[in-house]
């Protein structure tokens, strides 16, 4: 599974290779797995932090392991009330707009498979929008439209395909 390092920048690989081809070699190939190693590479090269620092990282600090352990041990962002508002907000008028998309779309296309994906991606498609306003906030544009535009094209695609394979059994 060492293919998988091969979609981290160089600089990532430089620091973290080994000891993330450790962790890689106690995991079982999975789909699951290829996915999270796609979505961390996609944000080592997004938001490369490592460049131009190379000189002030010395052995033993920081490594991969000991930052995720900080990350949860700080159990995630704090939300203020204001952002926690926002995002509900903004999760009901996403679930507004997917409804009303529905009901159009239902009506003029009635109840093909592409038109009843809309329904069932509704759910975790809002929980993708309170992400991105709740805890991508601070992230560039650009990593929000890959994670929540990517997340509700893959979520659609997903269920697009589950209701092609209901409607022929």
């Amino acid at each position: 599974m060492k293919w998988l390092l091969q979609l981290y920048p160089a600089e990532w690989r430089c620091r973290y290779g080994e000891e993330f081809a450790a962790v890689l070699q106690g995991q079982r190939l999975s789909l699951g797995l290829v996915v999270d190693v796609f979505g961390g590479a996609v944000d080592a090269w997004l938001h490369p932090q490592l460049r131009g620092r190379e000189h002030e990282i010395t052995k033993g600090e920081q490594t991969m392991t000991n930052e995720m352990m900080k990350r949860c041990a700080a159990g995630g962002p704090k939300l203020s009330q204001r952002d926690q508002i926002l995002a509900g907000i903004t999760m009901a008028v996403g679930a507004l707009i997917l409804a009303a998309a529905y009901v159009v779309l239902r009506k003029l296309y009635h109840a093909r498979p592409a038109v009843e994906a809309l329904s069932y991606m509704s759910m975790p498609g809002m929980f993708l929008l309170y992400t991105k306003v709740a805890y991508l906030r601070q992230h560039k544009v650009s990593t929000q439209v890959i994670t929540v535009g990517g997340g509700m094209v893959l979520l659609y695609l997903i269920f697009w395909g589950a209701c092609e394979v209901a409607v022929r059994l």
